[in-house]
């Protein structure tokens, strides 16, 4: 989302094999299970704050198979995330556990959120959508609305289904911003495609 995201907040690192060791830094730094500041817990792992621009480097253990190291790179840049439109999701649940679940191909989950939306300045009056779907099939809004500037509107507690794939694998959900009329539009504009700033809220491992 443009610079980065405008306040703290945390993630949840998972896997999608039962008893799986996550293994992790925020430091960027290589992660390794004899590094006294490296941290570890079994899949999944919540509450990983994120209070500035931060590497987080992870991989897992599943009776001593490892896996690669996978980086991501978070960043929070409040002046610039201000000066544009923009959306923040957090607390997401699926089906009231975790961000991260199991579930059977084709069955319906229900999403739980916090998200807020803003729009720029000097667009009093624009209409923004925060769209939904699994990997890049669109599924609906989450919102749509006409807030204000930064800090815009927060709905607490929103809630959306999510229709599981039928493909086994792992699924990403996931959500993008952007300002058309209305949600309709907003869907059929398949945001999910073509905007720079959809993220990740939650996987669905399907068997």
């Amino acid at each position: 989302m443009y610079g980065g995201y405008p306040k703290a907040f945390s993630i949840t690192l998972a896997a999608d094999l039962p008893g799986t060791v996550i293994y992790y830094t925020t430091d960027g730094s290589m992660p390794d299970p004899a590094s006294p500041a490296t941290t570890s817990s079994t899949t999944p792992v919540g509450g990983i704050t994120i209070s500035a621009t931060t590497m987080v480097k992870y991989f897992g253990d599943h009776n001593g198979a490892r896996s690669q190291v996978a980086t991501e790179t978070f960043a929070i840049d409040m002046p610039t995330a201000i000066a544009n439109a923009g959306f923040l999701v957090t607390n997401v649940t699926l089906d009231t556990t975790s961000p991260v679940v199991i579930a059977s191909a084709g069955s319906m989950l229900t999403a739980r959120v916090n998200v807020q939306t803003w729009i720029q300045p000097g667009c009093g009056g624009c209409s923004a959508q925060v769209v939904y779907g699994v990997d890049e099939a669109m599924q609906g809004c989450v919102t749509d609305s006409q807030p204000p500037v930064f800090p815009g509107t927060t709905a607490n507690g929103k809630t959306f289904p999510v229709k599981v794939p039928m493909a086994p694998g792992v699924h990403e959900v996931r959500v993008a911003h952007i300002e058309e009329l209305n949600c309709a539009d907003a869907m059929a504009r398949n945001a999910l495609m073509i905007r720079p700033n959809k993220v990740r809220i939650g996987v669905i491992i399907v068997r």
